[in-house]
């Protein structure tokens, strides 16, 4: 239909070969990015090459977010890394739906991807600074 799709593998399970094409986002962090690729991800070099692993399975944008270490993004020609959002973290549940989500609402807005990851980077971040996971969600006012 068009629609753009995010798929965000959490927990890791297989998905079937023919799937991948469908995917324009995979938002694995970097234990899930090892289940699909087999690659041990402790740096950016090796985030790297498993998103390009990702992408040779017909993934269109791979983005392994990488918790403290921050995340790397590739569609296959650009590539960005980015920083974790300086933080003291106490939960990490939720964080990967929290990135998910400020990731769709940049989308949905139109922004440059580098925007789009900043964005969800932020919005990540700013949700390990509370227990729980949707009372730690941000708002909107929280992140600008």
């Amino acid at each position: 239909s068009g629609c753009i799709t995010i798929l965000n593998p959490a927990p890791a399970s297989e998905i079937s070969k023919d799937y991948y094409s469908n995917i324009d986002y995979f938002t694995p962090n970097e234990t899930e990015a090892e289940f699909y690729t087999g690659i041990k991800i402790t740096n950016e070099k090796e985030a790297k090459k498993a998103a390009e692993k990702l992408l040779n399975l017909g993934i269109k944008k791979a983005i392994i977010t990488l918790g403290e270490k921050g995340l790397f993004y590739t569609d296959g020609k650009d590539e960005i890394y980015l920083k974790a959002s300086p933080v003291k973290a106490i939960d990490t549940t939720g964080a990967g739906d929290a990135f998910n989500g400020g990731l769709a609402f940049g989308l949905s807005k139109d922004k440059p991807i580098n925007e789009c990851l900043e964005l969800a980077n932020k919005v990540a971040g700013i949700s390990t600074t509370k227990l729980g996971a949707g009372d730690a969600m941000p708002f909107l006012k929280d992140i600008n």
